[in-house]
Formats: structure tokens, sequence, C-alpha cells
């Protein structure tokens, strides 16, 4: 997974704003979501790693 996509950037303008940032945060600690408990996944064989690949890269078998 890329972690380039999980990056975010903002702005907070205001101490109103950076208040309601804080408080969110500071309740995220105290309860933190449940997690997961089952992730489904499964395997491909080397062939449809290899179609995958080539697919993305424009490229013919």
């Amino acid at each position: 997974m890329a972690t380039s996509s999980l990056k975010k950037s903002f702005v907070i303008n205001s101490k109103k704003e950076a208040d309601a940032f804080v408080k969110m945060f500071a309740d995220s600690l105290k309860n933190p979501p449940k997690p997961i408990k089952e992730v489904e996944c499964g395997t491909i064989s080397r062939e449809q790693m290899t179609q995958i690949i080539n697919a993305r890269l424009g490229k013919k078998n």
C-alpha cells in the first residue's frame, strides 16, 4: 500500500478550530475504534500477478 495516499494536510486558522481539533484528537485517544477482528484475504498465482502488473504497465503478454 502506498503511504502517500494516506498523507493529508490542512491549516488551522483560528483558536476555535484548534480547540475543536484538540478535543477531537483527545476523544479519539480516549475512545479508539474497535479493531477489525477478521480480514478476508486470498492469494493469486504468479501468472495472475504478472498479468496485473503488465496490464498496469500497458504491456501485452
